[in-house]
Order: structure tokens, then sequence, then C-alpha cells
């Protein structure tokens, strides 16, 4: 359970600090928002997803169905966001965080989906 509520919540903040620098305009996010080349509603709309999937993951804690499909909705988001630092020919620092949170989700939908408690 230790294991499963760690790397939950570390997925939790990392998406709840992405959503929200989206959903608030902070200038840092939309500078990297226009360097990708994403639209604002775009850009919204992920910052909405990030957040629904948080929720889910944490809900997932109690109902592991929910947390593991959340997780890979996150990890799927990622995977896009990857997609697009690639696309802009960003380096390994700028493509990271977007890596971390794959392995965060991917580590949080088998946790969950193995009742890891």
């Amino acid at each position: 359970m230790i294991a499963t509520v760690v790397v939950t919540i570390l997925l939790a903040v990392l998406f709840t600090f992405s959503s929200s620098i989206k959903l608030l305009g902070v200038p840092q996010s939309l500078a990297i928002r226009d360097h990708l080349g994403v639209t604002a509603v775009r850009w919204r709309l992920i910052g909405i997803l990030e957040l629904a999937g948080v929720a889910g993951v944490l809900v997932g804690l109690v109902w592991a169905p929910i947390g593991v499909a959340a997780a890979i909705g996150l990890a799927l988001l990622s995977v896009g966001a990857v997609a697009f630092h690639v696309r802009a020919s960003d380096g390994w620092t700028k493509t990271a965080p977007a890596v971390i949170a794959i392995l965060l989700a991917v580590a949080t939908a088998t946790l969950q989906a193995l009742g890891v408690r």
C-alpha cells in the first residue's frame, strides 16, 4: 500500500502543478505553449485533462479501475508532450519532465492494477 500511495501522490503532485500553470496562464507556461506551437484552447484542454487525471488517480487509491484508466490517460498525455518536444527539437532537459511523467504514470497504473497494498 505504501508504494502505491507514494507513487500515486508523486504523480498527482506533478500533474497538479502542470495543470495549474496551464489553467492559471502562468507566463512561463504560455512561453512553453508558444514554443511548442500549441493553441491556447488546446493548452487549456490539456490542463483540464491533467486535472481530471489527478482526480482519477487519487480515486484509484480506493477504486483501482478508475486509477488505472486515469494513469494511462496521463501517460498518453505525456507521450504527446514528448512528441511535441521532439518536433520542436528540444533537448533532454526540456523533454525530461514529460518522460518522468510517463514513468510515474506507468508505475501508478501498474501498482494500482496489481493491487499492491
